[in-house]
């Protein structure tokens, strides 16, 4: 159990940490005139491309209406283009990003990892390791569910991860086994 003082400390950083990673995230680098979120769902959307709206807003963990808003915007600016009833039962609507949405996409990576390598120029290399591992953790206690489990004391922390596939929830894999699929 976690003293008080120890509850405060880290209270007081994770604050501070969220209002620098405000700083640091796509509003700092994009000049795309992208809102934060917007930023995310198009990055997402090149790696799912002709993704279901629905499947898009449980990856990015917003709801469908919010996603809904969010795809018209992109889409009155040219960067994504929605196919309506691609889907099996004739209404789903694909989610695509076009050209001109992948040409800002890559802008876009380009000036995070321009400004990723600038925050690592300002951490000693030594620490590096251990700060991403720390990252890590913390990304995996902050994450819903999460699929690795931590154990032991630093600096003996032991990790165990189970892998399974991005494109595909846990109960549609074992429907598809049993079929045959």
């Amino acid at each position: 159990m976690a003293k008080a003082a120890e509850v405060t400390a880290w209270s007081a950083e994770l604050e501070r940490l969220a209002r620098v990673l405000n700083r640091v995230g796509p509003d700092e680098v994009c000049c795309e005139s992208l809102t934060p979120r917007q930023c995310g769902i198009l990055r997402t959307l090149a790696d799912k491309q002709g993704a279901r709206l629905s499947d898009l807003a449980a990856e990015t963990g917003i709801t469908p209406s919010a996603m809904t808003r969010v795809l018209d915007k992109l889409e009155a600016q040219g960067l994504i283009q929605r196919v309506r009833g691609a889907g099996e039962d004739g209404r789903a609507a694909m989610v695509a990003i076009t050209e001109r949405g992948r040409a800002i996409r890559g802008r876009i990576d380009q000036l995070m990892l321009d400004r990723t390598r600038a925050i690592l120029k300002g951490i000693p290399a030594g620490f590096r390791p251990q700060l991403l591992a720390g990252i890590r953790m913390l990304n995996q206690a902050l994450g819903p569910g999460g699929c690795c489990d931590f154990s032991g004391e630093w600096p003996d922390v032991g990790v165990s991860c189970r892998v399974t596939p991005n494109d595909q929830p846990a109960q549609r894999r074992k429907s598809h086994a049993r079929q045959g699929n």
